[in-house]
């Protein structure tokens, strides 16, 4: 029998050890098939065309990359680049993450006000759900056309120190869809944001939303924004949140960007539907295209020490009850010299429905505010004591 012979390169390839003979996706498929205990992540840019799954029994599991970048090729097709479908202590650091934006061109619409995120949002960077004990820093995200990261559920979520830049998708009018930045939707709990670079977005920096349940036990605090189309920080049905020590500039910019109607005015802070028993503190933001708080919804909080400078509308929209607006620093309000309609022009406006909150000891500086500084049809329902206003050729007036 004459015996079977090989190329060089063949043979040279049947001498080498398995996992040589992978590709590097192959390897990072393999690595982030881990169930428990480290994985480490091969070096270098991977291009991946569909999302990588990780077991949905995985738990007590370190992720870590080694000078990794995943990137979506231009045929990518999937939810996220990584998708995380549940787990228990799961920890991922050390990673880079290139969404390709430029190779998905197409606008996508706002999210329908009934629909989940993660349901209806494509080219995430990662995507986790319903998992218990998420640790994610060291996460640099840019290029990303959904969210850098997008949880759906789960509970005591840690995120620090990270950085996400170049992201978000417009719609077909060329408007923000608040994607780009980070959001947490359906329920999250116990969760922490911390130490945190989200700069040049289309959308909100960051976004609590839930349709079907309550976040609660949150802290965002002492994080970075900068140049964000809409809201750098937006909570849409919360209870017991902290956001402080959080700066920010250039809210509202680019102005092309920003949807002009409805609700989604560039706030540095807004709130909608349900969020109480939170605190709103020592926050300073300045150059803001919209106004520096948007509060519609919000009851039994403290909004205190927290700065505002050179806002193009009014500093304050508060639609709500029993909360306490104490020691904010207001200055250089309604830059567009606006006269109509209240709602833009008065410094802090009280709407309908607004009782029992406390404004005290506020500074109001501003074109016009000596004469519109707290206004509008709530103002009676309230309590209104000691606060400065001035609009800079004005003797400073108390309220």
């Amino acid at each position: 029998m004459t015996p079977r012979t090989c190329s060089l390169l063949t043979c040279l390839l049947l001498t080498l050890p398995v996992a040589a003979q992978q590709t590097p996706e192959t390897r990072l498929r393999s690595a982030l098939q881990t169930k428990t205990g480290v994985a480490t992540l091969p070096g270098g840019v991977i291009e991946i065309s569909r999302e990588i799954t990780l077991s949905p029994d995985a738990h007590d599991l370190e992720i870590r990359g080694a000078n990794t970048t995943i990137k979506a090729s231009a045929a990518f097709r999937g939810r996220a680049l990584i998708v995380i479908p549940a787990g228990k202590n799961i920890k991922i650091h050390d990673l880079a993450l290139d969404g390709n934006r430029d190779a998905f061109p197409q606008p996508v619409p706002p999210p329908p006000a009934g629909a989940m995120l993660s349901r209806v949002v494509a080219n995430n960077g990662i995507l986790a759900e319903g998992v218990t004990g998420l640790e994610l820093f060291e996460i640099k995200a840019v290029q990303v056309a959904g969210f850098p990261v997008l949880l759906n559920g789960g509970s005591k979520v840690r995120i620090h120190d990270v950085e996400f830049t170049d992201s978000g998708t417009l719609d077909a009018n060329g408007h923000n869809n608040g994607s780009g930045g980070l959001a947490l939707e359906e329920g999250v709990t116990d969760f922490e944001i911390v130490h945190s670079r989200i700069g040049t977005i289309r959308g909100n920096g960051i976004w609590i939303r839930s349709l079907g349940g309550t976040s609660s036990k949150g802290r965002i605090t002492d994080n970075e924004f900068a140049i964000l189309a809409r809201a750098a920080i937006e909570l849409n049905h919360a209870t017991g949140i902290t956001i402080e020590n959080n700066t920010g500039h250039m809210i509202g910019f680019p102005g092309d960007e920003v949807l002009t109607g409805g609700t989604a005015l560039p706030a540095a802070i807004a709130t909608t539907g349900a969020v109480d028993h939170s605190i709103i503190h020592n926050n300073n933001f300045d150059q803001i295209a919209g106004r520096c708080f948007s509060l519609d919804g919000l009851s039994d909080s403290d909004v205190t020490g927290n700065g505002c400078a050179d806002g193009l509308f009014n500093a304050f929209l508060i639609r709500g009850v029993n909360n306490r607006i104490t020691g904010n620093r207001l200055t250089g309000l309604n830059n567009a010299k606006r006269d109509q309609p209240e709602s833009l022009r008065a410094g802090i406006y009280l709407a309908t429905g607004s009782t029992g909150n406390t404004l005290d000891g506020n500074e109001i500086t501003g074109y016009g505010m000596a004469q519109h500084c707290i206004a509008g049809p709530g103002l009676d329902g309230n309590k209104v004591v000691k606060n400065a206003c001035s609009d800079g050729t004005s003797v400073a007036r108390a309220y």
